[in-house]
């Protein structure tokens, strides 16, 4: 019997190796097989184990296992928790706009900053992380505009988990969504202040009542029913009400008492990054404490970089970033991941010994999450792995956020004997190294916004390697369900065409024959016949025997089909003697291809 411990943290990912597990808990792998067998999981040292097993499995051996915090989460941990100098003073609000698709939230900000954000988005719908800086009574408010599609779930997580405040749109004609309820789980779990805009108040089939009973049954009881949740009446469309929403969020504001110093070396989060052809990585930042400046040496994780040039959001260059501002940075070695925290220093070795730390834990996170996978392909219980057939895919988009979107959309995609692998990803252009490994591998490159200059198509055309371009992750995913689909096996279909009753036997069959080859009058009784169609005899109301249809006469002439209503003289060959009387149901099989479900 394994001693049970004394209760210790382990933190792992999503999935853990076995003989990783056993590590971490200080224990020999034998003795976690056995205990795992006790619950009747049979893993060996090599495979791996989900979180919830290793919660169930750890708490008999006196583990309490945790999921591994993110950066981002660790990041607003330590930022929030830090120590603020004397010299703090007031910074701006930071509100991150979050609800369901097209409930408003980019026209919304649309009106606020009376710029057209939302004409420049594809297919209408925001596919990036936006913040914008606006003032009212001389008090400036940073804004975060988040996709409200469901594929972009880190997207909207990352901007509740680096703002102060949720302003949650709610269409007052279409009530609360699944998104919404999504938007309000974040916020909560950031533990941010909420606010509830009912936009598009002045549709006539606006419905406002039924918005707060909506609201209330996910927790968000409003003022005026005796709740906590300040719900404001606005049409993003007219401009309603949209002074009163910015009044509360500046008293919200005011309320948090958010503080910042000013005088010191800028930290924040990287909200979105890309790869841009002409000038390299780009990193959009929001300043959360501190002030950035070009020249400083700068880190994200374990990228790192100088500060060659900044750009407010109106693409303006500045010499200083500050608290709650967001900024364009251009210095980093390599495109950072969004999420990560930034720091700024003013001698390179101490960002260098950061980056140097931050590879370490990186190796760290990959270890607890029993390595990095690369394939997002689903298989159900009990499926052969190796009888799957895969779609071999290389997908390029233009940021860090847009690839964790196509991702999880891709990993939603489901099919019996079917599935994704994703063999590479990667930030930036369609390069001649992608279309050497699709020729090599099969695999079909996707790429979302991503460019393709002359000499990698030309390239392509003479390894005749296609790949296809988006810039809306509908038209990307229906594509993927379509390639898909493919590999999928045909179903055969019955499809049922009529009936007929025996009235005369002209041929019967000889008595050796193994295979039944005769000829019977019948009258069509409903539907139709059909020359080479199936049809199951049925005798007193029980199926005796099926077979074919190899010839149909009419008025002794031979037909492919005949209708209801008429007398037919019929050949069938089958494995029963059809009698008169008998009754047959007629029928037809076909290959249907079959789709894959989003």
């Amino acid at each position: 019997m394994v001693e049970k411990k004394e209760k210790n943290i382990i933190e792992i990912g999503d999935n853990i190796v076995v003989k990783d597990l056993a590590e971490k808990m200080g224990i020999k792998v034998t003795e976690l097989i056995a205990e795992l067998m006790k619950n009747k999981i049979f893993a060996s040292i090599n495979e791996t184990v989900d979180f919830d097993t290793a919660v169930i499995v750890g708490d008999d051996l006196g583990f309490e296992i945790m999921k591994v915090r993110t950066e981002l989460e660790r990041g607003r941990q330590m930022i929030k928790k830090k120590e603020l100098g004397k010299k703090a003073k007031k910074r701006p609000p930071v509100v991150v706009v979050m609800g369901h698709v097209d409930h408003g939230k980019t026209t919304l900000l649309d009106k606020i900053l009376s710029t057209n954000v939302a004409s420049g988005e594809s297919g209408g719908i925001t596919q990036n992380v936006s913040a914008y800086q606006v003032k009212k009574k001389g008090e400036v408010i940073t804004f975060m505009d988040t996709p409200g599609h469901q594929a972009f779930h880190s997207m909207r997580e990352r901007g509740a988990f680096i703002t102060d405040m949720a302003v949650i749109v709610v269409a007052a004609d279409d009530g609360v969504k699944p998104q919404t309820k999504e938007a309000v789980e974040f916020a909560k779990n950031a533990g941010l202040p909420i606010l509830v805009a009912i936009n598009k108040i002045d549709k006539p089939e606006a419905n406002i009542e039924k918005v707060k009973k909506d609201l209330s049954e996910i927790d968000l009881l409003p003022e005026e029913w005796g709740g906590q949740t300040v719900c404001v009446n606005i049409s993003a469309k007219t401009g309603e009400g949209i002074d009163n929403l910015l009044d509360m969020i500046i008293l919200y504001s005011d309320m948090e008492e958010l503080r910042a110093e000013y005088d010191v070396m800028a930290e924040g989060f990287i909200m979105e990054s890309y790869l841009d052809p002409q000038i390299g990585p780009v990193a959009v930042a929001l300043i959360q404490n501190g002030t950035l400046k070009p020249g400083d040496f700068i880190t994200a994780g374990p990228v790192r970089g100088r500060v060659k040039t900044m750009n407010d959001f109106k693409g303006v260059s500045i010499k200083a970033a500050t608290p709650s501002m967001p900024v364009t940075i251009l210095g980093f070695n390599n495109v950072p991941k969004a999420g990560s925290i930034i720091k700024a220093f003013k001698v390179r070795k101490e960002a260098e010994a950061v980056t140097e730390a931050s590879l370490h834990d990186e190796k760290e996170s990959n270890f607890a999450n029993g390595g990095k996978v690369i394939s997002s392909s689903k298989t159900g219980e009990g499926e052969d792995v190796e009888k799957i057939k895969k779609l071999n895919l290389i997908i390029k988009a233009d940021t860090k956020g847009s690839l964790e979107a196509i991702i999880q959309i891709l990993e939603t995609m489901k099919g019996e004997g079917v599935a994704t692998h994703i063999l590479k990803t990667g930030v930036g252009n369609i390069t001649e190294t992608d279309i050497k490994l699709a020729r090599s591998s099969d695999a079909k490159i996707i790429g979302f916004n991503s460019s393709v200059d002359s000499n990698t198509r030309k390239f392509a055309d003479k390894e005749k390697v296609v790949f296809n371009n988006f810039g809306i992750i509908y038209e990307l995913a229906s594509y993927v369900k379509e390639e898909l689909s493919k590999l999928l096996e045909a179903e055969i279909v019955r499809v049922d065409l009529g009936k007929l009753k025996v009235i005369a036997i002209f041929k019967l069959p000889r008595k050796s024959a193994k295979v039944v080859d005769m000829i019977f009058g019948a009258k069509i009784s409903n539907g139709k016949a059909e020359k080479g169609g199936r049809i199951e005899i049925m005798r007193n109301g029980e199926k005796v025997g099926e077979g074919v249809i190899s010839e149909l006469q009419h008025n002794k002439k031979t037909v492919s089909e005949l209708k209801s209503g008429n007398n037919a003289g019929i050949t069938f060959r089958g494995n029963v003697t059809v009698q008169e009387g008998d009754e047959a149901l007629i029928y037809k099989e076909e290959k249907r291809q079959r789709t894959i479900s989003i």
